[in-house]
């Protein structure tokens, strides 16, 4: 009889050594939290000479650093940062389509992946084929534990109720709130899924009969509130709900969190998490910027075209580069994720007590820029003034298009926002000219707004909350350009 070596989940950590390194969430608001500034700069010098040596044995990184001219004696800590190539998701894509079916970056084969659990999650990108990405047992781990820090720090404990109207799909946000709950917070976690697997007065019955005190929340609440109202009859704020744990997107005028607020009655905390990286920044209870979790990574701003650092402690917006400290399968290291955002009173102590860093809440993706008459918009920045009126349902998309003469001369680029009204009711003719009004003030340019019902964004958007990260561009300039040649 063949005895098959299986590689045990449970014993594919040394438990007690994990939680020393990675404190759990009460260890960590009471340790990592309250540290001053040079304890944790000490720390982030160890562990990323650690995830160097990682990087140096990894075939992708290896290439591309000793194409920079570096060798390892070159980088002797994070003052040498800035000497390393920075890389994004383009490079792995590229490495998938060199190497297929994983990339060379992953840092592991599909026969190594015999020999150690692993799980494939993919990114919740909106065009293009989706891209692999591995959490083995530590990345899968602390992808939980980073949310459960969040969720502590805010205010969770255990035998709270928490539900998670996000399916546990390919994506890995519905997942990492199921294990911050389950594995790390002693919380019971309610996994209805998105409102297309169990709708939204189902999700609402299930809240109140069971006892939800914590959402994980985005857009949809404002449509959950008013199914319970309309449907159900009853008040939100009837749930006694702690807080909403969630995810605001460029919410720079605060009117997304306040109409949130105001709904649901109950405080809402915004934060930071990506699909390769988990959660490393979180709101407070004070609210005055999202901490970073630097015993996990570090994380610089640097000029989008030049990759140059920015004058971070300034609060200059750039691009968010991250080098993570555990991921090893892949590594991330100088990763540009593309998402603009700067650091607030930086170096400074919180009002909470904490001396983590602090950036500002997300402020829209670099790649995702579009230009229109010599003004950078981006897309996200239209979201203060869809949410300002309330005949919208929230939800929006930025259509960019060429436009030309009857001779087909380029004249410029136009950018038209199709924003979805509540009621079939409403006066489309006002909905238009107040919100393009709204939209010029805000964007600085002259964008045109197209009225559309309840639901038509729904392909782009995921107004059901199977995403976190909306899909707010269609650019069909390129589409136009292919059918011009043909």
């Amino acid at each position: 009889m063949t005895i098959v070596d299986i590689p045990y989940y449970h014993r594919s950590l040394n438990w007690n050594d994990f939680v020393r390194k990675f404190p759990p969430p009460a260890e960590f608001e009471s340790s990592v939290y309250r540290w001053g500034r040079d304890e944790i700069r000490r720390l982030q010098e160890t562990r990323f000479l650690e995830a160097m040596e990682i990087g140096w044995g990894n075939a992708f990184y290896q290439r591309i650093w000793k194409q920079a001219g570096l060798e390892p004696r070159d980088i002797k800590g994070l003052d040498d940062l800035h000497k390393l190539p920075i890389v994004s998701s383009e490079d792995f894509k590229i490495e998938i389509e060199e190497a297929p079916p994983w990339g060379e970056h992953q840092g592991i084969t599909p026969e190594g992946a015999r020999h150690k659990p692993l799980k494939i999650q993919t990114s919740g990108g909106t065009t293009g084929k989706p891209r692999p990405t591995f959490f083995g047992p530590i990345e899968w781990e602390l992808n939980g534990m980073s949310a459960a820090r969040a969720l502590f720090v805010q205010g969770a404990r255990p035998g709270d109720v928490m539900q998670i109207p996000m399916t546990c799909y390919t994506g890995n946000a519905g997942w990492s709130y199921y294990l911050a709950c389950h594995n790390w917070l002693g919380i019971v976690p309610l996994t209805t899924g998105a409102g297309s697997v169990t709708p939204s007065r189902r999700q609402l019955e299930f809240a109140r009969d069971w006892g939800t005190n914590l959402w994980l929340a985005g857009a949809y609440h404002v449509q959950l509130a008013k199914t319970a109202q309309e449907e159900l009859g009853f008040d939100v704020r009837d749930l006694n709900t702690k807080f909403l744990h969630a995810f605001l997107g460029p919410d720079e005028s605060g009117e997304f969190r306040a109409a949130l607020e105001d709904l649901w009655g109950c405080e809402v905390y915004d934060n930071y998490g990506t699909h390769e990286i988990g959660l490393p920044a979180f709101e407070c209870r004070e609210k005055s910027g999202l901490h970073l979790q630097e015993d996990l990574g570090y994380t610089e701003v640097v000029d989008s075209k030049t990759g140059q650092p920015v004058d971070a402690e300034s609060g200059e917006i750039g691009d968010l580069v991250y080098t993570s400290f555990y991921r090893e399968h892949p590594p991330l290291i100088r990763y540009n994720l593309k998402d603009r955002m700067r650091f607030v009173d930086y170096g400074q102590q919180c009002a909470c007590g904490s001396y983590l860093l602090r950036r500002d809440h997300h402020m829209g993706r670099s790649d995702d820029m579009v230009k229109l008459r010599a003004t950078n918009v981006y897309p996200e920045a239209c979201q203060d003034a869809v949410n300002s009126d309330p005949r919208t349902t929230g939800e929006y998309l930025c259509v960019v298009e060429n436009v030309k003469d009857e001779k087909g001369v380029h004249l410029s680029e136009e950018m038209t926002v199709r924003v979805e009204y509540r009621d079939a009711t409403v006066d489309k003719k006002d909905f238009k000219r107040v919100l393009e009004a709204r939209l010029k003030a805000d964007l600085g340019v002259r964008v045109a707004v197209e009225p559309v019902s309840t639901g038509t964004l729904a392909e782009y958007t995921s107004v059901d909350g199977s995403e976190i990260k909306k899909r707010r561009l269609l650019d069909l300039r390129a589409a136009q350009q292919d059918s011009e040649k043909t």
